[in-house]
């Protein structure tokens, strides 16, 4: 891996553990403590995808995922419009 030349660092628990982060949205994920939820939606996507079988239920899971994706973007235009800009576009 590539090691980064000016790396973020995120201080979490009170300034007891310094977190490297690989960017600006890792880093928010870092310090709002997100990291697990994010492990969570991870293994419920790999789950809803497994399921896929047809293109009938491909279409609902393409569906659900861009209303998803679309809050998501929703969510992170309200909490910070610089990050969302630099995410989105």
């Amino acid at each position: 891996m590539k090691k980064n030349k000016n790396p973020l660092y995120v201080v979490t628990n009170d300034g007891k553990d310094v977190l490297e982060a690989s960017g600006l949205f890792d880093a928010m994920l870092k310090k709002l403590g997100l990291e697990p939820m994010l492990e969570q939606l991870d293994m419920l996507l790999k789950m809803v995808l497994g399921m896929v079988s047809s293109y009938a239920v491909f279409s609902v899971v393409k569906e659900w995922l861009d209303q998803f994706v679309a809050a998501m973007e929703g969510l992170i235009k309200k909490i910070d419009p610089v990050l969302a800009f630099s995410l989105f576009n």
